[in-house]
Order: structure tokens, then C-alpha cells, then sequence
């Protein structure tokens, strides 16, 4: 189809994504009417599964009479779930601490052992592939470095490194499936990269090619999205219905959890908030515009454009007190807490978690932004900057995209209708 006269085909491709996402939605309102019993059946038992399994993650364990409490289920309903997700191996029942007379409540916990795994990410010259149990915990990892980033050379590399750690340790064990993250605008209900400027992909159904592959499920996710999900299941924000997760690295990234959910936008580019235009005369962004916020000051920008003018690596540079590089480094962190101060305006995070490779140039950076995010926020007290230092939550996200399917209130009840209408996969394989 060609773009209307005076449409740029990037437009027309957008029209054609909303379009497509209409139609799916349409058609999941027409089932809801025309076969309303079966639906309904089907969508209440994968609610009740989720909303329980919720309920013990955030907790940490509860009884089935404060499940019943807690969900307003009757204690009938709660014990078929629970019998349920104990067969299929998704809780353990852990020893009541209640002390005196009387028949001790039995707390329920999520077994994090019962289930396993896969998380990829995959960055513009290194590609990480993690084994994790249920709860994200790492079981193995394997690195390698990527000279090609074309798609079948991805899908490649992932294949070996999956096989690898199914191999050593998956023998017999239920793997949930593979999640994948890469930086790109991402439609997750296709598994299509629609978009990766670092990657030069256009419209490349990478998770079916991986699936293919290994022959297991695969789930797709922006890598920022997929840290800030990370976080919300099992990191800081576990405590959060509503948190953003800032990621200052190749790029900059800004990831919303509202109401205990990832959010995407129409088109999958809410959060690509290193694309707002900082200063027009700037550097040319990997996007083809100039002055992009992370053209100035990602963690890449930073590094590439002091080395213009200097022979002292920026790192090193700070860690010998260099006050031209101290400023420099202070110029970035001020810029992007001006900004962080209207997003969180509009966003209204509980907290915000700081990622990134730039979270290594330390107090230089971090505190400036900080002082400009309370400065410019227009409430008394701005929320509080988590610092994420660890490169766990990176790879452990990937993972997460994974066992999210379980938890999820939509995403779980799609993954299962893809799988069982189109490739007959269960969400969960046995490993080889």
C-alpha cells in the first residue's frame, strides 16, 4: 500500500499499526458478546489464577484464609486455584509461625524453583543470555560478543547461548519460555520490532525467528520496559502500584508503571523520552534529527563527546577530580533533571529508579540531577531517586517479560490463546 500524497510512509505504517491493534480490539469485544458464557468462564479462572499468585508475590506468602479475605473469593474458589497452582507446581506451602492452641493457618508461597526461565538481551555489541527459577534468581548466564547485529546473526547467537544453558541445566524442568529485549520499538502482541534505530531493524518479527529456532515460546520487549518490569515484580518497585524507571545508557529511557502495569503507548514509544528535542543545534541523534536529549547526554554521548577534545577517558578523568570534567559530567545530570521534572509532572511516580551506565559516573552526575528535579518539580517534595548500580535487573528483565505472562492479567491470557491457537506450544515446555 502506498502512503497517501503528502503522508510520510512512517505515518502511514502508524496508521496501519493502529489499525491492526483496532481490529484485535474489536474482535475481543465481539467474543466477549457473541460467545459470553465461554468467556466469561475462561477470563474469571485466569483472573482468580493471577490475582492470587499477585497477592503471594507482593506478600510474600499468605494463607488460603487471607486469600479468601484479601480477593473476596469464596473459600471454595480459593481452594480450586489453589489446589490448581499447587499441582502445577507454581506455590509451595511453606510452615505456619503462629504459636498456641488452635489449627495454624498454612502460608503459601510462590516456588520459585518450579519453573524456569530465559531471558536475552541483546545490546548494539553484546548479546546476555541468563538461565533464572521462577522468581528471577540467576541459575547461569552466558556473554558473547556480537559483530553483526543483523537479525539472523542475533537469532544465531541466542540460539547457541540458550541451547548451552538448557543443556547444563534445564534436563526435566518446566521452562516458562524465552524473553528477548532489545532497544527498538517493540509490538509485543506480534513479537515484531517495528523499529530499532541502534540496530537498523524495520519491521522484524525477531521473537517468531528465535521461537523458531529453539522451538519455545518467545515474548519481546523494549530493554528499558523490560528493566522497569524487572523492578516492579521483584525490585524496588515491587511495593508500587505506580513507579517510572529512568535508564541513562546508549540511550535514554524512561520506563511508566501505572497502576501496576507497563505502559507502551498506541505505538509502542511512550518512554523514548531521549527523542525530546533538547536543543536543535546539537549533535545528530541516532533517529536522523539533531538535538536530541541523549545526541547531548546519554551515557555514549557523554563519553564520545568529550573524547573530542580530550585524551583522558571521562572516567578517569572524574575519578582524578578533573573540574572541566566534574562540570561536564554536572551539565548532563542538571539537563536531564529538568526534564525528569516535568515527566514526573505528568506521570506521577510513587518513586523512580535510576539505571544506566551513567549511574557510574557517580555524584557528579546523580546529584545534580536530583537538586534539578527538585527545583524545577512543581510540588514541595519530588519523589525519591532509587540508584540501580548493578547490572542484574539489566539481564533479569528479559526474564521477567517471561514469567510476567504468568502474572498478567492481559498478557498472560494472550501469551496462552497465541500458543495453543497458532503453534500448539503450551506456555510452559518441558526442557530437553
Amino acid at each position: 500500500m502506498r502512503p497517501l500524497k503528502g503522508v510520510s510512509a512512517q505515518s502511514a505504517d502508524d496508521k496501519r499499526l493502529r489499525l491492526r491493534r483496532h481490529r484485535r480490539t474489536n474482535t475481543i469485544r465481539s467474543m466477549r458478546f457473541t460467545d459470553k458464557k465461554k468467556i466469561d468462564q475462561k477470563t474469571g479462572r485466569a483472573i482468580n489464577r493471577r490475582l492470587i499468585l499477585n497477592l503471594i508475590r507482593m506478600s510474600g506468602g499468605l494463607s488460603r484464609s487471607e486469600l479468601a479475605e484479601r480477593t473476596g473469593l469464596s473459600p471454595a474458589a480459593v481452594g480450586h486455584v489453589v489446589g490448581d497452582l499447587l499441582d502445577e507446581g507454581y506455590l509451595i506451602t511453606g510452615t505456619s509461625s503462629r504459636n498456641g492452641s488452635g489449627r495454624k493457618p498454612v502460608p503459601l508461597m510462590l516456588n520459585t524453583e518450579g519453573h524456569l526461565a530465559i531471558g536475552v538481551k541483546v545490546g548494539p555489541s553484546r548479546l546476555d543470555c541468563i538461565l533464572t527459577d521462577f522468581g528471577i534468581n540467576v541459575i547461569d548466564r552466558e556473554s558473547s560478543t556480537l559483530t553483526d547485529v543483523s537479525p539472523e546473526a542475533v537469532v544465531s547467537v541466542a540460539a547457541e547461548a540458550v541451547s548451552k544453558l538448557t543443556t547444563k541445566h534445564g534436563a526435566g524442568r518446566p521452562i516458562l519460555g524465552v524473553g528477548l529485549s532489545v532497544p527498538g520499538r517493540i509490538d509485543p502482541h506480534s513479537g515484531m520490532c517495528i523499529r530499532s534505530h541502534r540496530f537498523d531493524w524495520d519491521e522484524v518479527p525477531i521473537a517468531s525467528m528465535l521461537s523458531e529456532a529453539l522451538e519455545l515460546p518467545v515474548f519481546i520487549e523494549d530493554d528499558t520496559l523490560a528493566f522497569g518490569l524487572a523492578h516492579h515484580m521483584f525490585g524496588f518497585g515491587q511495593a508500587c502500584q505506580n513507579f517510572a524507571a529512568l535508564a541513562v545508557g546508549d540511550g535514554i529511557g524512561y520506563a511508566v508503571i501505572s497502576d501496576a502495569k507497563v505502559r507502551r503507548g498506541a505505538l509502542g514509544t511512550a518512554g523514548k523520552v531521549g527523542h525530546v528535542l533538547h536543543d536543535p543545534s546539537g549533535p545528530m541523534c541516532e533517529c536522523g534529527r539533531r538535538g536530541c536529549l541523549q545526541a547531548w547526554f546519554s551515557a555514549a554521548s557523554l563519553a564520545a563527546r568529550w573524547g573530542e577534545t580530550h585524551s583522558e577517558p571521562l572516567a578517569e578523568a572524574l575519578e582524578a577530580g578533573d573540574k572541566a570534567a566534574l562540570s561536564f559530567v554536572a551539565e548532563a545530570g542538571d539537563a536531564i533533571g529538568r526534564h525528569l521534572a516535568e515527566w514526573c509532572t505528568v506521570t506521577d511516580p510513587e518513586l523512580i529508579v535510576l539505571g544506566g551506565e551513567a549511574v557510574a559516573l557517580g555524584a557528579a552526575f546523580i546529584r545534580p540531577m536530583e537538586a534539578a528535579l527538585a527545583e524545577n518539580f512543581y510540588r514541595d517534595t519530588p519523589p525519591p531517586v532509587f540508584v540501580d548500580d548493578s547490572s542484574f535487573y539489566w539481564m533479569a528483565g528479559a526474564a521477567a517479560v517471561v514469567v510476567q505472562q504468568v502474572f498478567d492479567f492481559e498478557a498472560a491470557p494472550a501469551a496462552e490463546q497465541a500458543a495453543d491457537d497458532e503453534s500448539g506450544q503450551a506456555l510452559s515446555t518441558m526442557a530437553p
